[in-house]
């Protein structure tokens, strides 16, 4: 099948796909952030149908494809990881209980932007676009794309800061 659908097979392309998205799903989810794993999913079936043409040997399919699915992955969380250690204090060696409330809280902060604003940090930020290459995704313009990433970033902000505590106000 994998050779078939290398050689141009539509038909068998179809089949692979089908047969391939579940396991790339659960690889997706082990991997990924949850709320991500669907769109790592799509992306590395997309991946898959471009490049299968570039294999070049049909018995290293599965390692190829999981790591298509790893890089996929590991492009939308390692900016977001990098920017949570980066608030980190240097002296803490290891990932404590408050490194995981702040993956968290910025992971809710993304979850709870609107749409408009949230497509644009994840195609910036986490897979990297540049301005121009996530503007033509989301087919705005440039412009736009700059607004709703200051204005999600405001909003991520505003959230992560959070209410001040009465006590701490006065």
């Amino acid at each position: 099948m994998i050779a078939a659908a290398r050689a141009g097979d539509a038909a068998a392309l179809e089949a692979l796909l089908r047969v391939a998205r579940p396991h790339i799903r659960r690889y997706a989810e082990r991997y990924c952030v949850a709320q991500m794993a669907e769109d790592a999913t799509q992306e590395a079936l997309w991946t898959l149908y471009r490049r299968l043409p570039a294999l070049r040997s049909v018995a290293a399919f599965p390692l190829w494809l999981l790591r298509i699915v790893a890089r996929i992955c590991f492009g939308l969380v390692s900016p977001l990881w990098r920017r949570i250690e980066a608030l980190q204090d240097d002296s803490q060696s290891a990932a404590g209980p408050d490194d995981i409330e702040l993956r968290l809280d910025l992971e809710r902060a993304i979850e709870a932007l609107p749409e408009t604003h949230r497509e644009a940090i994840l195609l910036f930020y986490f897979c990297e676009l540049s301005v121009a290459d996530t503007a033509a995704r989301l087919g705005i313009s440039r412009e736009a794309v700059k607004v709703r990433l200051h204005r999600g970033r405001a909003l991520i902000r505003d959230r992560l800061a959070g209410p001040i505590p009465a006590e701490e106000a006065s």
